[in-house]
């Protein structure tokens, strides 16, 4: 890839889908940039290389911000359980005494 791919590839094309690898890549520039590296396009198209060949050819599924939430908050419930406040987890996180019980099973 020259350089003017690295810098011209949209992350949404023409058909307003995502391109994950385009995605990627900005992030990984934007990053560089924050941290001051002073060949960004070099850093960002060696990062995506080697993305692209360990993951190339897998169906990669990325959670969105609100399943992240999800999982924190049922991390904190089991390391705050103590085997007797699960009516006051619910309280305090807004759930269900049910749903509680269901977090701490799975």
């Amino acid at each position: 890839m020259n350089d003017k791919d690295a810098t011209s590839t949209p992350s949404v094309s023409n058909q307003n889908k995502l391109d994950p690898i385009a995605v990627l890549r900005e992030e990984l520039a934007a990053a560089a940039l924050c941290h001051g590296v002073e060949r960004v396009e070099d850093l960002t198209e060696e990062l995506v290389r080697r993305y692209v060949q360990r993951l190339g050819g897998l169906t990669v599924y990325v959670r969105n911000v609100r399943m992240l939430e999800s999982e924190r908050v049922a991390q904190e419930i089991r390391a705050r359980f103590d085997g007797c406040n699960a009516r006051e987890l619910a309280t305090q996180y807004g759930l269900s005494v049910r749903w509680v019980r269901k977090i701490l099973l799975g």
